[in-house]
C-alpha cells in the first residue's frame, strides 16, 4: 500500500491500521510499531479511518513527549480503539484526498516550517518578521504535535483557535516550564488579546497558503477558522495635539538630555517630525546624515548587514524638519561626527529580534505612563498614526505622504515609473506640514 499507515492481509478481511512508533519513544514502549484492525474492509474508507488514526496517534505520541501522559503500547490502542468507536457510531470519516496524501507525504509540519522560513530569509525578510512566523509555528507544532501536513484537518484548524483563545500573555516568559494543555488551565490570568490572536492565525494560515503554492498540499484548514469579533471598537492611535504638546514639552528634556541620555531626546523627535518607525531612527549612522541640494536629510536604508527595512518601499531620504534644526539637532549631530563615531547614537545596542529600538520602546512606555497618557494603542508607532493623520487632514498629496512614511504607492505605475520626489517639493509640499 502506498500509505504505510494501512495494513491489508487478504482479501475479504478488514484492513489494518499500523502505527510507526517514533525512535524517541521506542525505548519506553518497547516496540517498533503495532497494528489495529479497522473492522472495516472498504479501501476508500479505510484510508481515511487510518489517516485520522495517524494523526490522533502523533498527538499521543507529543503528549508521551511532553510527560503529560506515560502511554503502554495498550492503552495507545485502547485510546485509538475508543477514537474509531466514535467515528464508526457517528458515521463520520474525514474528507482527505489522496493526492493530498500522496503530495505531502514524508513532509512534516516542522519540515514544512523550516522550509517556509527559509525561503523567507532568502528573499530578505526582516529577521523580527520571520521570528513571529517562527513563534507561531512552533506554538502550533505544540498544539497538534509534529505530524504529516496531509493527516491536518479541519478539526486541528479549530482546535488550535481554542487553545489561543485560552492562553496567557507572555508564556514563554512568566510559565516556561508549563505546557499548552498545562497553560490553558491557568485562571486569573490575562489572556491573548484578540489582535494577538489574530496574528497567530494569519502567520500559520500564511504558512499552509505556502504549501497549496509550493504543491505539498491542495487545502488549508486554517483558513476561516477564526471569527472576527465585531464588538472591539476602533481604538485611536494617533496622538492629540494636547498629548503631543505634553510628550514633546518640557517633561521630555527632563528625561533625556538632564538625564544625560540625549539619544531619547533627538530619536522621539527625528520619528515625531518624520513618521519613521522607531528602529529605522535608532540604527541611523552618522553618515545617513547629510545635505544635499541645500537641504539636511536623514537617509533610511539597510546598507549594512546590522540595519533592516521592513519592505522596499522603506529605502528613502528624508528632508529634515525645520524644528528640528531650529532644536539643535545639527549640534548633537557634529558632537557625535567629531568623536568619530559610526552611529548616530552610539549608547544604543541592537538586540537579537527587536533591532537598535528596544531600550527606547520601554523607556517610552514609562513615560507616557508618567504623563497619563499610556493606554491602549498608544505608544511609540503612534507618532507614524500622528503624522499620516496630520497631513491626511490637511489634504497633502497621498504620493507624497507614502513616500515620506515608506509605503508603497500601490501601484506599479508610480513604484517603477514614478521615481523620488525632489526633496524640496517634499519638503515644501509635505514635511514642513507636519
Amino acid at each position: 500500500m502506498s500509505a504505510t499507515y494501512l495494513v491489508h492481509r487478504k482479501q475479504g478481511h478488514s484492513y489494518l491500521f499500523r502505527s510507526i512508533i517514533p525512535k524517541d519513544l521506542q525505548p519506553q514502549l518497547g516496540r517498533r510499531q503495532f497494528q489495529l484492525s479497522l473492522n472495516c474492509g472498504i479501501l476508500s474508507r479505510s484510508k481515511s479511518l487510518s489517516l485520522h488514526l495517524y494523526s490522533y496517534a502523533q498527538r499521543l505520541y507529543q503528549k508521551m513527549r511532553e510527560n503529560q501522559f506515560q502511554f503502554s503500547v495498550n492503552q495507545v490502542k485502547d485510546h485509538l480503539r475508543i477514537e474509531l468507536a466514535k467515528l464508526t457510531r457517528s458515521n463520520f470519516v474525514p474528507v482527505i484526498r489522496e493526492k493530498d496524501k500522496q503530495l505531502a507525504q514524508n513532509i512534516s509540519l516542522s519540515q514544512l516550517s523550516r522550509k517556509f522560513l527559509a525561503s523567507k530569509t532568502e528573499v530578505g525578510y526582516p529577521e523580527k518578521t520571520v521570528n513571529g512566523y517562527q513563534d507561531s509555528h512552533k506554538l502550533l507544532l505544540q498544539v497538534i504535535g509534529d505530524i504529516d501536513i496531509a493527516s491536518i484537518t479541519h478539526q486541528d484548524g479549530r482546535q488550535f483557535v481554542e487553545v489561543l483563545k485560552k492562553l496567557p500573555v507572555n508564556r514563554s516568559k512568566s510559565f516556561p516550564t508549563l505546557t499548552v494543555n498545562q497553560l490553558i488551565e491557568l485562571e486569573n490570568v490575562q489572556l491573548l488579546s484578540p489582535k494577538t490572536i489574530s496574528k497567530h492565525m494569519e502567520r500559520v494560515s500564511a504558512l499552509f497558503n505556502w504549501a497549496i503554492k509550493q504543491g505539498y498540499l491542495h487545502q488549508n484548514v486554517f483558513r476561516g477558522k477564526l471569527e472576527i469579533d465585531r464588538r472591539i471598537k476602533a481604538v485611536e492611535r494617533y496622538f492629540t495635539t494636547a498629548e503631543l504638546d505634553l510628550i514633546l514639552g518640557y517633561s521630555l528634556k527632563t528625561e533625556s538630555i538632564e538625564s544625560k541620555k540625549p539619544e531619547r531626546y533627538w530619536i522621539t523627535l527625528l520619528s515625531a517630525y518624520s513618521g519613521a518607525r522607531l528602529n529605522e531612527v535608532c540604527q541611523l549612522k552618522v553618515s545617513d546624515i547629510s545635505k544635499t541640494d541645500g537641504i539636511w536629510t536623514m537617509s533610511i536604508n539597510d546598507d549594512s548587514e546590522d540595519k533592516s527595512i521592513k519592505t522596499k518601499s522603506g529605502n528613502r531620504v528624508i528632508p529634515l524638519h525645520p524644528k528640528l534644526l531650529n532644536l539643535g539637532f545639527l549640534n548633537y549631530f557634529n558632537q557625535i561626527k567629531n568623536q568619530n563615531k559610526e552611529k548616530l547614537f552610539p549608547q544604543l545596542k541592537k538586540m537579537r529580534s527587536t533591532g537598535y529600538g528596544t531600550l527606547i520602546s520601554r523607556w517610552f512606555g514609562r513615560y507616557l505612563k508618567k504623563l497619563g497618557i499610556k493606554q491602549k494603542g498608544k505608544n511609540f508607532h503612534s507618532f507614524r498614526h500622528t503624522v499620516v493623520n496630520k497631513l491626511s487632514t490637511q489634504q497633502v498629496y497621498e504620493p507624497f505622504i507614502k513616500e515620506l512614511i515608506g509605503h508603497s504607492h500601490g501601484s506599479l505605475t508610480m513604484d517603477v515609473y514614478g521615481g523620488q520626489k525632489p526633496l524640496q517639493v517634499l519638503l515644501n509640499e509635505c514635511v514642513i506640514k507636519i
